[in-house]
Order: C-alpha cells, then sequence, then structure tokens
C-alpha cells in the first residue's frame, strides 16, 4: 500500500485506508514515518495517531524516492504533521494537524 514501508495486519490496512481517503480529499498521499500513541482498537481496526508527511500529490513521485531512501530532505518539513483519529460511532475520521 503506497504510503508504507512495512508489512502490517489487515486490520492497519483498514485503518490505514481511511487516512489515505482523508488524504485524498485534500489531494495528497500520506507518508507514514510512525505511530504517536492512543490506540484504536475494533473488530475491524487497529491503529492509533500517526506521524509522516501529507505530501500534494504533483508533488508525490519527487518525494517517495527519498522517503523509500530514508533520505528525507528538509525542504518536506512543511508537509510533516499527524494523523489523528476520532471514533463517533462505528465511523472513524482523520484530521491532519
Amino acid at each position: 500500500m503506497r504510503g508504507l514501508k512495512t508489512q502490517e495486519s489487515t486490520k492497519f490496512k483498514n485503518f490505514f485506508s481511511i487516512v489515505q481517503k482523508a488524504a485524498r480529499r485534500r489531494n495528497a498521499i500520506f507518508f507514514l514515518e510512525a505511530g504517536d500513541g492512543r490506540e484504536l482498537q475494533t473488530e475491524l481496526f487497529e491503529g492509533e495517531d500517526l506521524q509522516g508527511w501529507l505530501i500534494p500529490e504533483d508533488k508525490v513521485d519527487d518525494f517517495e524516492k527519498s522517503w523509500k531512501e530514508g533520505k528525507i530532505e528538509e525542504k518536506w518539513e512543511e508537509f510533516f504533521c499527524f494523523a489523528v483519529w476520532n471514533k463517533n460511532q462505528d465511523n472513524i475520521t482523520i484530521k491532519f494537524e
């Protein structure tokens, strides 16, 4: 799945797809750096608040190569953010901060 470097569980991939849908609404893709705590566990999802880069679609190809190599340049710093989840009944939403 784009935006992930490691193999993840099906439940995490389900959660991460919600993150990516929220990113697409902002014409961007979220690239995961690390988890940030505040875990979420449901029958279908597992996740937590995340930190990473919310990269505009027109800059993704340029960023992704550096990200995969682990050599993130300073110019990408402005796109670093947190993906914070919220759960209201069965609805999970993501807010980028």
